[in-house]
């Protein structure tokens, strides 16, 4: 394992319990701190999202190009 990867795993192994702890104390966060936790929760794939269906499954809308 490299050194990038030793330390990635350790910011995953100390962050995440903090994380968690911050999720039990979300409804004292403030509207836009408790979306930013949500973002890093589901990011992490540490919030329990479901099991998308169908078109939110895999994300099938073109790109659009820009053209000027």
């Amino acid at each position: 394992m490299n050194p990038i990867q030793s330390a990635e795993r350790t910011y995953r192994m100390w962050s995440s319990p903090i994380l968690l702890e911050l999720k039990e104390r979300a409804h004292q966060l403030a509207p836009a701190d408790r979306l930013a936790l949500e973002n890093v929760l589901v990011e992490r794939r540490l919030l329990n999202t479901g099991n998308p269906n169908g078109a939110d499954r895999r994300k099938t809308v073109p790109l659009q190009s820009h053209n000027p």
